[in-house]
């Protein structure tokens, strides 16, 4: 019996040890990945920042006149849809609560929203209002129509001023997957993938709608992008490319600017601009790995980067992030 005794103990202290080695193992797991919740908020926060960025730049230096100012707003937003079910879109109001500029709802343009209120009585916009006026940007919550479910669900809604103008640019997202996990490296490379695809979605609507002059273009793709910083450490940047590997834009290195870099190589012999050009070519968009300097280290890393074509030109856009030897 006492043998007996021993052996139990002895099976449910290991049982124990076990399941408490199962739990800390599990915690540490998920500790180290990124709910679904978190990266749509930082998608939202990341892409409502960088289009933000980009109006206060063009907006400073280059376009002063209102009218101008809220046409390209609408050029830039009108054709943008991010996240997955498509629910992700921008809208452009003054620090007046007109409205400006409307993704999906263009019928709101010059109407004034600062009385308007949810189906609980909230009034969002002067939440928005008083966000933007006296902090500059934040989130605020509140119920609006998903257009990808054409129901009224609650969203959560990010607002950055653009002071020069006196606007602000919001985007939300509605629905999240309670269950739904990322590694920081998927989650890093979704980031990228979605902010390049806005940017290059945003610029193309621009071409067709505000710029039909390709002389222009060069100049409005250099101003975008100049001051787009994104990702914690600052190291987040776009690039802009044409068919013949020329660089239209740099966020970082303007001296490349105007460059021929069809021939140009990485320190492990890559020619890294022409097989950039091959992915847009071959399938539109995707990844391709290289070295490259990075901005905040000043030293050449690998990079993972991602491409895209930006439509009704022959140029590509991307962005990437540095990959850890």
């Amino acid at each position: 019996m006492n043998k007996q005794l021993q052996s139990l103990v002895i099976s449910i202290g290991i049982c124990m040890l076990l399941c408490s080695g199962c739990s800390k193992t599990e915690h540490i797991y998920n500790y180290d990945k990124i709910s679904d919740y978190n990266l749509k908020k930082t998608l939202v926060e990341r892409n409502t920042t960088n289009v933000a960025t980009g109006f206060e730049t063009l907006f400073k230096e280059t376009l002063t006149d209102s009218a101008e100012q809220a046409e390209l707003c609408q050029a830039f937003i009108s054709p943008i849809r991010y996240l997955e079910d498509g629910s992700g879109y921008f809208f452009v109001e003054s620090h007046e609560a007109w409205m400006v500029a409307h993704a999906t709802k263009p019928e709101l343009i010059g109407t004034h929203r600062m009385e308007v209120q949810d189906i609980f009585g909230k009034y969002y916009v002067k939440d928005m209002v008083s966000t933007v006026k006296y902090i500059g940007y934040g989130f605020v919550d509140y119920y609006f129509n998903n257009p990808a479910t054409q129901q009224v669900q609650k969203k959560l809604a990010f607002v950055k001023s653009i002071p020069s103008a006196e606007f602000f640019i919001g985007s939300g997202f509605y629905d999240y997957d309670v269950n739904r996990l990322y590694e920081a490296y998927e989650a890093d490379l979704l980031q990228v993938e979605s902010l390049t695809n806005t940017m290059a979605t945003g610029i193309s609507g621009v071409f067709e709608n505000f710029l039909p002059d390709s002389s222009e273009r060069v100049d409005f793709c250099r101003k975008m992008i100049d001051n787009i910083r994104f990702f914690d450490n600052q190291s987040g940047y776009f690039f802009i490319y044409d068919s013949r590997c020329h660089n239209v834009a740099h966020g970082i290195q303007k001296n490349l600017q105007g460059e021929n870099l069809y021939d140009y190589q990485d320190s492990q012999g890559n020619y890294v601009i022409r097989e950039l050009l091959k992915v847009v070519e071959t399938n539109g968009s995707g990844y391709y790995t290289y070295y490259w300097n990075n901005p905040v280290t000043s030293q050449e890393e690998p990079k993972q980067a991602y491409v895209t074509g930006i439509e009704g030109s022959d140029y590509f856009i991307g962005s990437g992030i540095y990959l850890q030897e």
